[in-house]
């Protein structure tokens, strides 16, 4: 079996784009979450969110195609340059594209600024899902294979583990994963009208949590054989989908608990090997539920420690895979594990007590879960332990 190492990395999210400085923000607690204004049915109201930092004068004011590309393009530049790659192994690289939107953000942006009289604006301006991963791969050389994962908040988990299996199995040298979700309106409104967004703060298993506080982000992560210096590989993971509802899970955890199991096993590891858990930790009343009830089938009375990063940068939503990914593994590099934001009172119902304090971390196995909308189920382990 072969090593898979995160080589190199590279993110944008509300906290900002140097990630010594993302790290230092989030041992320090520190968030930056804005109001966005919005405008529905002729009432005007804000709701909190996370967003990359731009010039413009109003949230929504893109200036669409050349911002789209310009976040996603440097984003990757900084994962290629921090692997040290060569122009061979740039070329021989493949690409999974991990995103819940795709190019939703671009399709409304035309559509804001087209007339009335223009129609199926969508399906004549797209020539497939493959678009911009096919941009990224062309505007960086990259020859290998190709592939574009849309699996809602676990699609750059899912693109992760089948990159590291790939890359395990001698398909493939190595790897660039990227995921990349920015604000839309028919994302947004569509968590909107489920009632699933809170006015804030975000509570992820906390007793008073009122649901998600959205945000945007990028991600780019390079797989190696190659460590390049970084201790942290991929073990390995699983992915499954519950059945059991069109948008959510089976609220005692069923197939969460197989979808654990199988990463373990998937990893070479038991239960008792994992020394902290990176949560989906939504901060929905029933996804909170429903991942705590799966834990505590796999884990029993003996639940490692757990932690909740999206108070730091919002729910990326499809993104999530990739910057939570280096957000837990950049902090457990710096020596420690983040506590979770917002978080104040137990739920006894949940029976699950996040992190309220920075836990130190020097070595061990990390799982990182993503349990998302349309009963998707994805867990992974990564470990820095010799």
């Amino acid at each position: 079996m072969k090593d898979v190492f995160i080589r190199g990395r590279g993110i944008a999210c509300s906290l900002g784009t140097d990630i010594d400085s993302i790290v230092s923000s989030v041992k320090q607690g520190k968030v930056a979450v804005d109001q966005l204004p919005l405008s529905f049915g002729g009432v005007d109201y804000t709701r909190p969110y996370y967003r990359i930092h731009r010039e413009q004068e109003t949230f929504t004011d893109f200036s669409c195609d050349d911002y789209f590309y310009d976040v996603l393009n440097t984003t990757v530049a900084r994962a290629l340059e921090d692997a040290g790659l060569s122009s061979g192994e740039t070329g021989a690289c493949a690409l999974f594209f991990g995103s819940t939107s795709i190019d939703i953000p671009l399709y409304e942006n035309r559509y804001r600024n087209t007339g009335p009289e223009v129609k199926n604006i969508f399906s004549a301006d797209s020539p497939g899902y493959g678009k911009i991963a096919d941009t990224v791969a062309r505007r960086f050389g990259l020859k290998g294979p190709c592939f574009t994962f849309t699996t809602a908040c676990t699609s750059t988990a899912n693109a992760m583990i089948y990159a590291a299996a790939m890359i395990r199995a001698g398909m493939i040298d190595r790897a660039l994963v990227v995921g990349y979700d920015l604000y839309n309106d028919l994302g947004f409104f569509g968590f909107e009208s489920l009632i699933l967004i809170t006015q804030g703060p975000y509570r992820p298993f906390d007793k008073n949590r009122k649901g998600i506080v959205m945000g945007e982000a990028c991600g780019a992560v390079v797989l190696d054989r190659n460590s390049r210096g970084n201790p942290f590989r991929v073990l390995g993971g699983a992915n499954l989908c519950d059945t059991n509802n069109v948008t959510t899970h089976d609220v005692e955890g069923p197939v969460i608990e197989k979808v654990i199991g199988l990463s373990l096993k998937n990893s070479g590891l038991a239960p008792s090997d994992v020394s902290v858990i990176k949560a989906h930790a939504t901060g929905t009343v029933y996804n909170d539920k429903t991942e705590s009830n799966g834990m505590k089938r796999v884990f029993g009375s003996s639940l490692p420690p757990v932690t909740g990063i999206k108070p730091f940068m919002g729910h990326t939503v499809g993104a999530a895979g990739a910057t939570e990914l280096i957000l837990i593994t950049e902090c457990a590099r710096a020596g420690f594990i983040p506590a979770t934001p917002g978080f104040e009172e137990v739920d006894p119902e949940l029976g699950v007590e996040p992190l309220r304090e920075n836990m130190p971390f020097a070595d061990g196995n990390i799982m990182l879960n993503y349990f998302g909308f349309g009963g998707n189920c994805t867990s992974m382990t990564v470990t820095n332990r010799e």
